[in-house]
């Protein structure tokens, strides 16, 4: 054979051999791996793909502001506020008085003597529709903010009505 073969051939031989030894050496390390593996499942011919989800979770929320204390007048009248309600979500509203439950006749009561009372009328009434609300439940749609009116009259008294202060308290309750 030829000189000039049989050194190509030698070299061929022992570059071969060393690049093998030197990359078993680096497997049994630990080394670097310059192809990962690779998840044939997703190719066809025309390529490859891979799904990534994207997940936003946004909690229930209710919020109720507004609302300022009623003053009721001994001479009678009407007496209003407003409060909203907003939700991300359709919601049940509940309404009551500490009185009367959720009966729309209601009363305010004195402090100290709970036979002493002044008969009240409360009409809740919604932005927006003609009816008014009534207390126990009702359903609403929610995920916006919804604007009530809560009136509130009462006679006027007499004057042998005992004086003292008298109390009701209008609950409100949104749940899911």
């Amino acid at each position: 054979m030829n000189k000039m073969t049989q050194a190509a051939l030698a070299a061929l031989v022992l570059g071969a051999c060393s690049t093998a030894v030197f990359a078993e050496d680096d497997a049994a390390r630990g080394g670097y791996n310059p192809k990962p593996p690779v998840d044939w499942s997703k190719c066809n011919t025309l390529g490859c793909e891979k799904e990534i989800p994207i997940t936003l979770d946004i909690k229930k929320k209710c919020v109720v502001t507004g609302g300022q204390g009623i003053v009721l007048s001994a001479a009678g009248g009407t007496q209003t506020t407003n409060y909203s309600i907003t939700t991300n979500t359709p919601y049940v509203l509940n309404l009551q008085t500490a009185n009367a439950g959720t009966s729309n006749t209601t009363f305010v009561k004195h402090e100290s003597d709970p036979t002493a009372k002044v008969s009240t009328t409360i009409v809740t009434t919604k932005s927006g529709q003609v009816a008014a609300v009534g207390l126990g439940n009702s359903n609403h749609a929610g995920e916006a903010t919804d604007v009530f009116t809560l009136k509130v009259t009462n006679a006027a008294v007499s004057a042998s009505q005992k004086a003292g202060i008298y109390n009701d308290k209008y609950l409100i309750k949104a749940y899911y």
